[in-house]
């Protein structure tokens, strides 16, 4: 099934500096992050042709040049982290002009990109990162120990990612290439949340840009594999070979063009009739049309998905009435027939969900998370009536025709317990923004994918909620001091054990608390014609295999074009 189109668990940091989660540092992890080889290839549910591999795997001798156009599921409103919304499809394009200090590899492990190793104290309140020595940024600059320190002053003086920073202290430099991270309390997740938004690193002339003129939007410089050339906002990014780029041999596209096309149907026609070749989408149906076709190669996320995955639901405002009463949000959750949903619009391949951990998962637990119980959302709602007449709620989604049956046979389950629903649709961008000022009561929504549930903590936590009209990470406005006392246990400490209880009790009470109408596990996929190759086996610099295909997000850096 499907929901908006997404903003992800990536949108500003979602596994930024103070969302990381403890990937390296469980029970006889190692101390410290090398750039040392390791890990084992993550599989996929994949199909179709691919010149000598599967779906997405090319074992063929690269062939250099040619151009990529791919068809995306929205566009974003910029390229400079301190300031921009980057949901996956901003990532797509960091990915493409920027690198990560970081990276997830495709054992959800985290491994140096930028870095060359990134190494804590024994209390895990120090973090010491050492850059690769050699590369450039496009504009020929030095990426440099003071770059980076003056990326994180950036990142952290911002109104918009500032909040998610407040637990770092400091950020020193060391020597021209090792900058020395300092927390107040135990941080063991600094690697994966440098694999994040504020882990993308750009270049000094861009950060100069943007303090010197703030409301006019600066010219992209990064030191990633191309290099920005034009963006026609809703029509088209495109970015060039950059031909110095540090990882030898890379890329081996001439070109790459991202093509927002909001509507999945229109996306798909646009891949069968060759305007773009490969696409990407949120809805499950992608699959079975594609699956077993031989003209193309179909990559989904069920299998290729490390930690927890995305997740489709109903995002819910805790402030504002009528949903900051808890009885309306409980009738909200019983009067949702998920099975019936998921029947309409997953295709087959989703599953009812009771919170963000899938069956199988270590965190998984049974929350108590309300079951389909429509006489019971009529009671809660004839007591709302007594005291403040009819609930009246305003559900609204992105303009893609099956995010708007969604929302319509939502609609039809909520009236009939009582609720006045209306139901709108606006483009991403401004729904984003609508969620981060609290300007909403009820979303269709699609986050949290994340190898680690930690990198999720600004979502949540007490301390990133705010009124609306002002800016707040924790978008639902849910304030709850017991899921901020497990945060920070699963937070301070790299015992497994604990961190399972810690996430198991969040989980628990989100399914108290009702922030969150779940309706099941999204269903990525990304589908290629014949031509395109290699674009789910990203290998990172240590030669290792990184994540094939993170819920919406590649790499393009080793993509290349059959003849």
């Amino acid at each position: 099934m499907t929901t908006s189109n997404p903003i992800s668990r990536r949108v500003f940091l979602s596994r930024g500096a103070a969302t990381g989660g403890v990937i390296l540092v469980g029970a006889g992890a190692s101390a410290g992050l090398a750039g040392c080889s390791s890990g084992s290839s993550g599989s996929s549910t994949s199909t179709g042709a691919n010149k000598g591999g599967k779906a997405g795997v090319s074992t063929g001798t690269p062939k250099r040049g040619g151009k990529a156009v791919i068809g995306t599921t929205a566009d974003i409103d910029g390229f400079f982290p301190p300031t921009n919304h980057w949901d996956n499809n901003g990532f797509l394009y960091a990915n493409t002009i920027y690198d990560p200090l970081t990276a997830v590899a495709a054992d959800g492990s985290i491994k140096p990109y930028l870095a060359e190793t990134i190494t804590p104290n024994s209390t895990y309140t120090t973090w010491t990162l050492k850059l690769r020595p050699g590369i450039t940024f496009h504009d020929g600059s030095a990426l440099t120990a003071a770059v980076v320190k003056a990326n994180f002053d950036a990142l952290k003086a911002s109104a918009l990612t500032g909040i998610a920073l407040k637990q770092v202290t400091s950020v020193t430099i060391t020597d021209p290439l090792t900058v020395v991270y300092n927390f107040a309390d135990p941080f063991v997740s600094l690697p994966a949340s440098l694999a994040t938004q504020v882990g993308y690193v750009v270049g000094q002339a861009m950060l100069d840009a943007a303090s010197k003129s703030p409301m006019t939007p600066p010219h992209p410089v990064g030191t990633g594999p191309f290099i920005y050339d034009a963006w026609q906002p809703n029509d088209h990014f495109t970015a060039t070979r950059n031909p110095h780029y540090w990882r030898s041999g890379y890329p081996y596209l001439d070109s790459i063009t991202y093509r927002p096309i909001p509507d999945t149907t229109q996306r798909e026609a646009t891949l069968k009739t060759g305007g773009v070749d490969l696409i990407l989408s949120a809805d499950p149906v992608t699959v079975n049309h594609f699956t077993g076709q031989s003209s193309y190669q179909v990559v989904d996320s069920l299998s290729d998905t490390t930690g927890e995955p995305d997740v489709d639901f109903i995002i819910l405002n805790c402030a504002s009435p009528p949903t900051n009463d808890l009885r309306v949000r409980q009738a909200l959750a019983k009067a949702t027939d998920q099975s019936q949903v998921i029947k309409l619009f997953g295709g087959g391949l989703s599953q009812p969900s009771n919170g963000l951990f899938p069956k199988g998962s270590k965190y998984y637990s049974n929350t108590g998370y309300p079951t389909f119980d429509p006489t019971g959302a009529k009671t809660l709602v004839s007591a709302y009536k007594q005291q403040h007449g009819t609930p009246t709620i305003e559900l609204v989604t992105v303009p893609d025709s099956r995010d708007i049956k969604v929302t319509q046979v939502l609609q039809q389950m909520w009236e009939a317990v009582g609720f006045n629903i209306s139901v709108k649709t606006v483009e991403q961008a401004e729904l984003i923004s609508n969620v981060v000022t609290g300007n909403f009561q009820a979303y269709t929504f699609q986050q949290y994918a994340s190898p680690d549930p930690d990198l999720n903590y600004v979502w949540w936590s007490t301390t990133t909620v705010a009124p609306p009209g002002q800016i707040a990470l924790n978008f639902s406005r849910n304030s709850d001091p017991q899921i901020e006392t497990a945060l920070l246990s699963g937070r301070r400490s790299p015992d497994p054990a604990t961190r399972i209880k810690a996430y198991q009790t969040v989980n628990e009470r989100l399914a108290q608390d009702l922030p969150y109408v779940w309706l099941g596990q999204t269903v990525w996929s990304e589908v290629g014609d014949a031509r395109i190759q290699n674009f789910a086996n990203p290998i990172l610099p240590d030669g290792s295999p990184g994540q094939p295909f993170d819920n919406g997000i590649f790499f393009p850096t080793q993509i290349w074009m059959a003849g």
